[in-house]
């Protein structure tokens, strides 16, 4: 690829030797990185790999208690910081040098404030004080364009910023949290699975916005399990396992897909007990998310449920879930009409209906251990579970349920939030981009358990934009797609 001609002050990070310990276990080991003006960086590798800790390294951001050694500098219009160990100065580089949209979007915003709102205050908050480096004068000059510009190229619709984060999608949420880490254009920016729970569109929107930000002089960094989102977007490739660099070079040199595994169950009787939505109507602030949509999910099958972002497919889950109660329509449960929503319904009814949530930094009480998290509501129902079985069916490490959501990866939270869902004995699991956080192998592992899980007569409604891996556990997928003259509505079923 052509060398980029950056118009303004350029900024490179290198890494030598990073090591980072926790709690006496190393999860960062010996790591060398170089980000520099142009390119962009992929760092690959499985949940629990160790990515997301290198970000929280160079951000100053590592939970207390974190023995870092190594070094890590941050080179900008000839002026040397350490990022590692952490300077003085290293607060001042957020959002003005360093630009970094972490994990877990569903957290990064404040639920009281509209998107707009909060983006105009990480514009304002980056105009206090002295600047480290140069401007940028490619960018728009007003601070309302540049917000408009990069909105737009990054695939997000004017209307999604006057809205609050609750009435966006995980999709919608995730596009926003790469616009707000960019919104200043700072030299160098730090992506951590930066396309989880993004449709392919989106996902190729995302990947040219990440290469042409690298192409006009920034630095990139992106953290990714997602091998086909590293293709794209690659001039490097650094491959991570258990914490430690295992492949390092070219994405041809690098990368390498696994073939899609097809898993098969005998036939579900059409007269199974069955979860059902007949009708449903979901609104949102005044909006119609979902038209009317019947949708059943019988006893021992598995139903996929894709679509674009935005397309409702998590508000039909809460209806579905028994989490609110539809606009109109209703649900029933092995043919008993549900009548409430939430804690208004008995706990042996809700306990019927296990849900996990995309979000799960949000899903998890950050106090609770994930064993804690993982037995109490089967504890609370009665129910006698050892935490280490669930999470051995998800793949989950036993030595991570005595840590805290906040010292485990997104993907590893996310297995714990699936074990905690097997661990109430559901008939029926409502699953809600479940693998978008995780790897290729870890996914396969889960889609394995939901397989079983289903074998032994739980109905799965299995809600994802990764198509070959709904077909690969689905016995059927369905697409919840926009039409002229409807918001979203179910428009095709898949056997």
């Amino acid at each position: 690829m052509p060398e980029p001609t950056p118009e303004h002050a350029s900024a490179t990070v290198t890494v030598r030797g990073l090591t980072v310990a926790h709690a006496g276990t190393v999860v960062v080991d010996g790591l060398d990185l170089d980000v520099v003006p142009g390119r962009v960086h992929v760092l690959l590798g499985a949940s629990g790999a160790g990515k997301s800790t290198v970000v929280a390294a160079l951000t100053g951001t590592l939970p207390r208690g974190a023995h870092v050694t190594g070094s890590a500098t941050l080179a900008v219009d000839g002026r040397t910081t350490a990022l590692v160990p952490a300077g003085r100065h290293v607060h001042r580089l957020r959002g003005r040098v360093v630009g970094t949209a972490p994990q877990g979007a569903g957290a990064a915003f404040t639920p009281t404030a509209t998107v707009a709102q909060q983006l105009r205050e990480v514009q304002r908050a980056a105009g206090r004080g002295p600047r480290l480096g140069a401007a940028h004068p490619h960018r728009a000059s007003g601070a309302a364009e540049q917000l408009a510009e990069l909105a737009a190229a990054a695939g997000v619709e004017p209307a999604w910023l006057d809205r609050y984060p609750h009435q966006l999608s995980g999709g919608q949420l995730a596009r926003l949290n790469l616009v707000a880490a960019m919104v200043n254009h700072p030299p160098v920016l730090l992506a951590d699975e930066p396309t989880a729970g993004l449709d392919a569109d989106a996902t190729r929107t995302v990947g040219v916005l990440l290469t042409s930000y690298a192409r006009a002089g920034h630095a990139v960094l992106v953290i990714t399990h997602d091998v086909a989102l590293a293709r794209q977007v690659a001039d490097t490739v650094t491959r991570l396992a258990a914490g430690r660099v295992v492949a390092h070079g070219s994405p041809d040199a690098v990368l390498h897909d696994l073939a899609p595994t097809v898993r098969t169950r005998p036939a579900v009787p059409a007269d199974a007990p069955a979860l059902a939505a007949h009708g449903v109507v979901v609104t949102r602030g005044g909006r119609t998310v979902v038209e009317a949509t019947d949708l059943v999910v019988r006893a021992g099958e598995v139903v996929g449920l894709t679509g674009p972002s935005g397309a409702g497919k998590s508000s039909l889950c809460a209806v579905l879930a028994q989490l609110e109660v539809p606009a109109a329509g209703h649900v029933t449960l092995a043919g008993q009409r549900v009548q409430g929503a939430g804690l208004a319904l008995p706990p042996a009814q809700r306990r019927r209906v296990a849900w996990v949530s995309q979000h799960p930094r949000t899903a998890v009480d950050a106090r609770l251990t994930l064993r804690r998290a993982i037995e109490l509501p089967a504890r609370l129902a009665g129910l006698d579970v050892d935490a280490a079985v669930p999470a051995a069916a998800v793949g989950l490490d036993p030595a991570l349920l005595d840590r805290r959501p906040h010292e485990v990866s997104g993907g590893e939270l996310q297995r714990a939030c699936v074990a905690r869902a097997l661990a109430v004995g559901p008939e029926f699991l409502v699953l809600d981009e479940v693998t978008s956080m995780l790897d290729d192998r870890t996914a396969a592992d889960v889609l394995d358990t939901v397989h079983r899980v289903a074998a032994a007569g739980t109905g799965v409604l299995l809600v994802s934009h990764d198509v070959t891996a709904l077909a690969g556990v689905c016995d059927r997928v369905l697409a919840l797609r926009p039409t002229p003259h409807r918001p979203h509505h179910l428009v095709k079923e898949n056997a």
